[in-house]
């Protein structure tokens, strides 16, 4: 991520316009030497070049770009509900984890004036958040649930909502329309060399490449050469990449990226991790290759399911029963899937969760930074139109990413949910428990653009929520010792067995910028990989 002084707002910008207007700044330009010299400089290589380039742009948008943004049109297919006993002990379960509800409704309704919001926008806006559903399309039942979910903000906010509907218009990520902006043929052809020049420098570092089964690969563009020619194949539909495992003392490491353009940005992170250390004290990986979050035109991301059965998959191919998890960003909400897994996580011992969207999921914060500020800095331009209005980000996000899924509470990261119970054991309810306790470390950004890190931060160090059974606002006191963080500046906290490192100064995945912050994580990493 990019800072924000004036020299970078003016690159990034130059760089949209580019990317976003190649097409019509050639022929702009060539329309101003046919001007200038006359038609004869039609015939020029730099004219012929230019010509081509348009037509070669004008046939990707038309076959390729176009179509495939049809889908955004396509509705999300929504998992199956919660019970009414599931959706209203998640709703209490949010609404005492709300530092701020005036805050929370006003950016859940995109800033808009309290005066506009009213009783029927806030059941549309649960309507949505609680029930999958648009408004009008409730049974009776759900509107009466609904209402009981109402007085229960109304009693929060401290007074009765007006009304009817006001102006407002809240942020329902999977109802509303997607937004994304063009991005011309050649920013395809930057990425295909970006993702060769991360193949051949993870190769280096002792990685063996797995790519997807070849009817998946042919379905990636920019087509993915190393995907054509490579000898070993994935079992499940996730391309990855993979370490060996040679420290016995330590956990094997399962890494998941965020939103971006794939693993380029973690080399210096993925090479810091066994540096300096014998052939024998080899941290084991498995980097995944999350596609549809990558800079790329391809498929539909995996629904929950789907991935949890692909990636436990390649795992028992490489004989993994027990591994520690990294998630940066977005790989955080894939980790969450794993630790809710019955079946996945017991083999999960350890977890390191670096600029979590995970957490505290519920409040606006990652869902409005990411698809609904304006930008005005250079860093927000980047995150803009570099990730949330990608083509293929944006329908990840506006389609199949279901918070309800993706949000984890703290004894969702630190418990190990037991596998459930089978014919022969005491227990006959089949239902899962938790007990057995795993290593947790959470590393947050103090400048972070897209997490509020400092609430993160306050909820993952207090014993208690913010608001007590009868919806008072608590003030809670922290239970954490406080240290430096060795290598570099910042404060690493301990409470109640979750550890959290923050960094001063960084914003989000700035963590893996720097070779310093780079190494930093790579030892917290490798203590949480110890066995025992």
């Amino acid at each position: 991520m990019i800072g924000t002084s004036l020299p970078q707002y003016i690159f990034i910008r130059i760089s949209i316009l580019c990317l976003q207007y190649t097409t019509p700044i050639c022929l702009v330009l060539l329309l101003a030497l046919i001007a200038l010299k006359g038609t004869e400089e039609i015939s020029s290589w730099a004219s012929k070049v230019v010509i081509g380039y348009g037509i070669l742009d004008a046939l990707y948008a038309l076959f390729i770009y176009y179509p495939y943004n049809r889908r955004l049109k396509q509705a999300a297919k929504h998992p199956p509900a919660l019970s009414p006993a599931e959706r209203r002990k998640l709703f209490i379960r949010c609404h005492n984890n709300i530092p701020d509800i005036a805050s929370y409704l006003r950016k859940w309704f995109l800033n808009a004036p309290q005066s506009d919001i009213r009783k029927d926008n806030v059941r549309e806006f649960i309507s949505w958040a609680f029930f999958d559903k648009d408004v009008g399309h409730e049974t009776a039942a759900e509107l009466e649930e609904l209402d009981e979910y109402l007085a229960v903000i109304e009693h929060r906010i401290g007074y009765q909502l007006r009304p009817g509907r006001g102006k407002a218009e809240s942020l329902r990520l999977t109802l509303d329309n997607i937004e994304v902006r063009y991005r011309s043929v050649v920013w395809y052809f930057m990425i295909g060399i970006v993702d060769l020049a991360t193949h051949f420098l993870l190769f280096r570092q002792g990685f063996q490449y797995y790519a997807q089964p070849k009817p998946y690969s042919y379905s990636v563009i920019p087509l993915r050469l190393q995907s054509l020619f490579t000898e070993k194949r994935s079992i499940s539909q996730l391309s990855y990449w993979y370490r060996p495992h040679t420290a016995r003392d330590k956990l094997p490491l399962v890494f998941l990226h965020g939103i971006g353009i794939g693993l380029w940005p973690y080399l210096q992170y993925l090479s810091s991790l066994n540096q300096g250390f014998g052939e024998d004290e080899q941290i084991g990986i498995i980097a995944l290759e999350y596609l549809p979050v990558s800079t790329r035109l391809t498929g539909a991301p995996l629904s929950q399911t789907e991935f949890l059965a692909q990636i436990t998959l390649l795992l028992d191919e490489h004989g993994w029963d027990q591994f520690a998890v990294l998630g940066h960003s977005y790989g955080t909400a894939l980790a969450t899937h794993m630790i809710k897994s019955p079946s996945l996580s017991p083999r999960i011992q350890s977890i390191v969760l670096v600029d979590p969207v995970c957490i505290l999921l519920h409040l606006p914060d990652v869902a409005y930074n990411f698809t609904r500020r304006k930008p005005r800095r250079a860093n927000e331009y980047q995150l803009w139109y570099f990730a949330s209005t990608d083509p293929g980000v944006a329908h990840s996000l506006g389609r199949h990413f279901f918070w309800k899924e993706c949000i984890a509470w703290k004894e969702d990261v630190k418990y190990i949910m037991e596998k459930p119970y089978t014919i022969g054991r005491s227990n006959t309810t089949g239902q899962s428990k938790k007990s057995m306790v795993r290593k947790v470390v959470v590393c947050l950004a103090e400048r972070d653009l897209i997490v509020d890190t400092s609430t993160v931060l306050q909820y993952l160090l207090n014993k208690e929520d913010w608001v007590s059974a009868d919806g008072v606002p608590k003030k809670n006191e922290s239970y954490s010792t406080r240290q430096p963080l060795s290598i570099r500046q910042g404060d690493y906290f301990e409470c109640n067995g979750i550890e959290v490192a923050w960094f001063n100064g960084l914003d989000h995945a700035q963590i893996f910028d720097s070779k310093e912050t780079s190494a930093c994580l790579a030892t917290i990493t490798r203590d949480a990989c110890a066995r025992g």
